[in-house]
């Protein structure tokens, strides 16, 4: 278990937290919470058995407390938290064909990718050689993960990735002659699955991250594909990566796979803290499907579930 302190996200409060987990979604925990790099103490070791009480008895030490259970953790007890969602969570584009003349993403969508066509001279080509994918995992995909991610970088090793790119295709996005950004393709019968993006620079040239997504869609569309697997997203409508494939009216799914989950418990009457969650608007998977997760502001701070698409309150 560790303290973690530091300035709360969005304000200049100060914050502590309690953590308990395997420490595989940590950064992305303490990025969503503090505002700067936070301080960690190691207040002691504990057994997935042992979390429910060693919580109620430190609770009162801390602002939040923060439990990561992963799937095989679930079967030890019950949740620690009064919320709880899953470490990611899917995103894809249901295509419907368009008429002659008609827009297959959105005509704002499709204009601007035509405007930066013409600006960057941008063009798509298919490559599956092993020289290009050896260069696409070495001066792509790597450096742009951990440049944009920085210690929340999650990113695979050679092996994994070789076992996973031998089965599809790199769509490599040109500015002229210049190869500057790719991404893996996974063909399915009816679906295509966008896997590892990788850009030459952070962040990727003008426009570049939508055209070659759309140009990427075209194709698949022009193949008789009807659904686009836009991949993993962190649970979070403030979430940078959610907001940008929104833009192409993907929508979530719920991964069918067991995965981590995280669980949150707020403490005492910290109105800063119940802002701070209702502006990262989790996504919590439910009975009637994913709800966005706000705690009331009244003195029993119970939580509320709103259906994602539903208005949220102010």
């Amino acid at each position: 278990m560790f303290e973690l302190t530091g300035t709360l996200r969005g304000s200049s409060e100060p914050v502590t937290a309690l953590y308990a987990g395997n420490g595989s979604n940590l950064e992305f925990i303490a990025a969503s919470l503090f505002a700067t790099p936070c301080s960690q103490r190691k207040v002691r070791d504990i057994s997935p058995l042992r979390i429910p009480s060693a919580l109620s008895q430190a609770q009162l030490s801390a602002d939040i407390v923060i439990v990561e259970r992963p799937p095989a953790w679930a079967l030890l007890g019950a949740s620690c938290g009064d919320i709880s969602f899953p470490a990611w969570i899917g995103q894809e584009v249901q295509l419907d064909r368009a008429a002659p003349g008609q827009w297959l993403l959105g005509r704002h969508l499709e204009r601007e990718v035509q405007r930066q066509i013409r600006r960057h001279d941008y063009r798509l080509s298919i490559s599956d050689t092993p020289a290009d994918r050896t260069v696409f995992f070495d001066e792509f995909y790597r450096p742009y993960i951990h440049s944009r991610h920085g210690n929340a970088a999650v990113t695979v090793d050679r092996k994994r990735f070789d076992s996973v790119v031998a089965t599809a295709s790199l769509a490599r996005l040109f500015a002229g002659d210049t190869w500057i950004a790719g991404m893996f393709l996974q063909w399915r019968p009816h679906s295509l699955r966008f896997g590892w993006f990788g850009s030459r620079q952070n962040p990727p040239t003008p426009g570049a991250s939508e055209v070659l997504d759309v140009l990427c869609i075209r194709m698949a569309a022009e193949r008789g594909v009807d659904r686009i697997d836009l991949g993993h997203s962190r649970p979070s409508l403030a979430d940078g990566v959610v907001r940008y494939k929104k833009k192409f009216g993907a929508r979530f799914v719920i991964p069918r796979y067991p995965q981590t989950r995280i669980e949150l418990q707020l403490q005492g009457q910290r109105p800063a803290l119940r802002q701070w969650l209702a502006e990262r608007q989790f996504l919590c998977d439910r009975d009637n499907g994913l709800c966005i997760a706000t705690y009331s502001s009244d003195a029993r701070a119970q939580v509320t579930f709103t259906p994602v698409g539903e208005p949220q309150a102010a």
